[in-house]
């Protein structure tokens, strides 16, 4: 037996990948960023969710930026990056955005720190895929505390469904467009369904 409710005890930060592919910028909201050494340069580890069309640009350009959320980060910002699809939203027109020495975009409002990294490995996780990088920037961009998914949830927020700690749900339920990873929480799905998000057929949709 496994109880998912388990994991629960481990907090993670909340963060916003921001890679470039093609003159396009690509981001989603994370919350598996981890330092893994201390000697320079610093090597850390983010796992990326296979429909989000942010770990086609790291896995292709190899080159990605990470700030952390603060513990006052706007709602909206989460919300953006976390719940809608690259492929039909411009996220990073909404806001201020900035680039780092590789053209990866991010954001400084609401955000804590910023680092950028170079891709040294990639492992293959079945639906996410672990990039291994080390660090070529880094700023703090705003002192004071950052965003777990504790404080998150606290709030009475869901952590978005292609998080890797996705934790809204007990079990795997519902249905999941193939299109954009938007997960639709029924037990059943209409035959005239459209995904919210990118507009897909209920024929793009697969049972969890």
């Amino acid at each position: 037996m496994i109880d998912r409710k388990a994991f629960d005890s481990i907090s993670y930060s909340i963060a916003i990948v921001g890679s470039c592919l093609d003159g396009a910028f690509r981001g989603c909201a994370v919350n598996s960023l981890q330092q893994l050494t201390s000697s320079m340069p610093a090597k850390f580890a983010v796992t990326l969710n296979k429909y989000n069309v942010t770990e086609a640009a790291v896995e292709q350009t190899g080159a990605f930026c990470a700030t952390v959320a603060a513990a006052d980060c706007p709602e909206a910002i989460i919300k953006l990056f976390g719940y809608k699809s690259g492929r039909v939203t411009d996220k990073f027109a909404e806001y201020d955005t900035k680039t780092d020495g590789a053209g990866c975009p991010y954001l400084t409002e609401g955000m804590a720190v910023r680092m950028s990294f170079r891709v040294l490995q990639q492992i293959d996780l079945g639906s996410h895929v672990l990039f291994i990088a080390e660090v070529t920037e880094a700023e703090t961009l705003k002192a004071g505390g950052v965003l777990t998914v504790e404080l998150f949830k606290s709030a009475g927020k869901e952590v978005p469904a292609n998080a890797p700690v996705y934790r809204t749900l007990d079990e795997h339920y519902g249905y999941r467009c193939t299109v954009c990873g938007y997960v639709h929480k029924s037990d059943t799905l209409p035959d005239d369904f459209r995904c919210p998000v990118c507009k897909q057929p209920a024929g793009k949709f697969e049972k969890l």
